[in-house]
C-alpha cells in the first residue's frame, strides 16, 4: 500500500542548510576576487619594478662606459655660419616684438589681420627665415576704393623705419575683391 501523501520533516532544515551554503560560496567567491584582484595589482608593481630595475642597471651602464671614455681633446668650435645663426636666434625675439609693435601701429583701424607668419615656407636660409607674410582684409569705406587702402598699407610698411630696416622688399602678392561694394578686400603682403 503506498501512502496519499508523505511529509518531509528534514524541509526546513534542508532550506536552511542552502542558504548557509549560498552564503558559504557568496565569501568565498568575494575572498577569491579580493585576493584575485590583489595579486594582479602586485603583480604589475612587480613588473613596474623589474622594469625600471632593469632601466636603471642600462643607464648605470651607460654611465660607467661615458667615465671611462678618455676627454675629447678638440672641443667643438662652431663654424661663423653657425655663429651668426646662434646670434640672429638670441635676437630675433627683440626684433619680432618690434615689428609686431610697429605693425600695429602702422595697421589702418579698418584693416584686421587673419594671419602673420615668420618664414612660412620654412626654408633653412636666413633670407628666409626672416621673410614675414602678413594676411588680412581690409573694410572699405565709403567712397574709398579698397585697392587704395591696401596700397597705402604697404606704402606706410615701406616708410616706417623699422620695416624699411629690416626688410629690402616689402610687396603686395596677392589681392581679391569681393564683387559687393561694401565687401572687405583681402590682401597678402610679403616682406622680405
Amino acid at each position: 500500500m503506498s501512502p496519499v501523501f508523505t511529509v518531509n520533516f528534514r524541509r526546513e532544515a534542508y532550506r536552511l542548510e542552502l542558504a548557509h551554503t549560498r552564503r558559504r560560496a557568496m565569501a568565498v567567491g568575494i575572498w577569491v576576487t579580493y585576493f584575485g584582484v590583489l595579486a594582479i595589482v602586485l603583480g604589475l608593481y612587480g613588473l613596474n619594478f623589474a622594469s625600471l630595475t632593469q632601466r636603471t642597471h642600462l643607464l648605470a651602464a651607460q654611465n660607467r662606459r661615458v667615465q671611462a671614455r678618455p676627454e675629447p681633446t678638440a672641443a667643438w668650435q662652431p663654424g661663423p655660419a653657425e655663429l651668426a645663426q646662434i646670434e640672429r636666434s638670441l635676437a630675433n625675439p627683440r626684433h619680432w616684438q618690434t615689428r609686431l609693435m610697429r605693425l600695429a601701429a602702422v595697421l589702418p583701424e579698418d584693416a584686421i589681420l587673419t594671419s602673420v607668419s615668420a618664414n612660412p615656407d620654412n626654408q633653412s636660409s636666413a633670407a628666409d627665415q626672416e621673410r614675414l607674410l602678413i594676411i588680412g582684409r581690409l573694410r572699405s569705406t565709403p567712397g574709398q576704393d579698397r585697392m587704395q587702402g591696401i596700397m597705402a598699407l604697404v606704402a606706410a610698411l615701406h616708410a616706417d623705419s623699422v620695416f624699411s630696416a629690416q626688410y629690402r622688399t616689402i610687396r603686395l602678392v596677392e589681392s581679391r575683391t569681393g564683387g559687393e561694394a561694401d565687401a572687405p578686400a583681402e590682401f597678402r603682403i610679403e616682406c622680405r
